[in-house]
């Protein structure tokens, strides 16, 4: 066949011409309804939408503050953490406490990260200065491995902290090494009384802050390397650069160190100071000394309360009885966990915190770190705590049997 059998021959209408005729009537048909030329009742046109945002990271002095497990208040100058135990406390609902803010911060960690705690084996905290070893930052940690090396949970998140790369200083003595703090790239700091373990976050009742100031970061900076160190003689000395700092005209900080680093006398002297109320909660409290003054300003008038953890007020050279004798108003705790928080407020305006049980092994052997705040606006934060937990001693909570884990049987003194 010839190609001119294809040729159109004159008089006849091809059939594909139709189908091409009716297609481009609908093409016309649609351009006319997407510009706006379409017959009423036509349907409107779809609607993409726009690609969601690029995912930012919190800049480093961000905080994670919404948290349900943890009451939160944020000042000018700082981020206050206390732990909201739940009674009975399960393992499956561990998420949403203090430890959801630390490790943010751990992995936003771009350098360092320092950490001398007492106790740690909460895996969310051994996971982040685990992922943050693992690309690159430098984490270093002191603990006490001799208080806590026949737990297994304990050796196990040690093992992993040094399998991710992290350096582990394993403190041996006797005495302890009883710190509980973290500065991270040299920029945030964070310190309290709680150690990082599951009991001390959703169990046991602690304060955490969590500050930047820089004359303070150094003190711990310079304690740290003390610690890391093991004391050697050629280790940076246990006198702090920044014993008293002021922030703003109104806010003045103190900072102490133990072993033998004027803790005690400072806390005596503010004690004998305090013109109308003490506030004090406690752990362990075996300082003869500190006794003595509450219960002569309680003499005197001043409004002096008081709560300690109920499973030490028995122990040996314990105060609790001797407060009762003289009249001062100390409750045992109402926690069926643990009270292991570590505060004074006085006269409505100072606040004494940090890891410093009060007792004479926390001023003349253990390694602590204490800070004694002048802040009206700190203190009522602490107030408000103290009354929680001052109500609480008041109804105990019950949790039934079998409440203390093996961690909770740890002796700190």
């Amino acid at each position: 066949m010839s190609k001119k059998s294809f040729s159109k021959t004159p008089g006849r209408f091809a059939p594909w011409v139709l189908v091409a005729g009716i297609v481009l009537v609908f093409i016309i048909a649609g351009t006319s309804v997407l510009f706006g030329g379409g017959t009423a009742g036509a349907p409107p046109p779809v609607t993409i939408p726009p690609p969601a945002p690029a995912t930012i990271s919190p800049a480093p002095d961000e905080t994670v503050t919404d948290l349900p497990r943890a009451n939160v208040s944020k000042g000018a100058w700082y981020t206050l953490y206390f732990t909201k135990p739940t009674y009975p406390e399960n393992k499956a609902d561990r998420t949403g406490g203090v430890d959801k803010a630390i490790a943010a911060d751990f992995d936003r960690a771009q350098k360092t990260i320092d950490a001398a705690v007492f106790d740690i084996r909460l895996p969310s905290l051994v996971d982040a200065l685990a992922r943050a070893a693992q690309r690159k930052v430098q984490v270093r940690v002191v603990t006490d491995y001799a208080a806590n090396q026949d737990a297994k949970e304990y050796t196990d998140a040690i093992a992993k902290l040094e399998s991710a790369g992290v350096t582990v200083i394993k403190d041996h003595r006797s005495a302890l090494m009883h710190n509980k703090f973290a500065v991270i790239d040299n920029r945030l700091l964070w310190t309290g009384s709680m150690n990082f373990t599951p009991n001390d976050v959703y169990r046991n009742n602690n304060n955490m802050l969590r500050l930047d100031n820089a004359a303070l970061i150094e003190n711990y900076n310079q304690m740290f390397e003390r610690l890391f160190q093991l004391r050697a003689q050629e280790a940076p000395s246990k006198i702090i650069p920044n014993p008293r700092v002021t922030i703003g005209s109104n806010v003045v900080i103190e900072n102490y160190f133990s072993p033998n680093g004027g803790a005690q006398k400072a806390i005596l002297d503010r004690l004998k100071a305090a013109t109308k109320s003490i506030r004090v909660t406690a752990f362990s409290f075996t300082d003869t000394a500190m006794a003595n003054v509450l219960k002569a300003k309680n003499k005197e008038g001043l409004a002096v309360h008081g709560v300690f953890e109920t499973r030490n007020n028995g122990g040996l050279g314990a105060e609790y009885e001797g407060l009762k004798r003289a009249g001062v108003d100390i409750l045992q705790d109402g926690n069926c966990y643990i009270l292991h928080t570590k505060m004074l407020i006085l006269d409505d305006k100072t606040v004494v915190t940090g890891s410093y049980n009060y007792s004479d092994a926390a001023n003349r052997t253990n390694d602590e770190n204490l800070l004694i705040i002048d802040d009206p606006t700190l203190a009522k934060n602490y107030i408000t705590e103290f009354n929680r937990i001052y109500k609480q001693a008041q109804n105990p909570t019950q949790c039934g049997t079998n409440t203390l884990s093996t961690e909770d049987q740890d002796s700190e003194r």
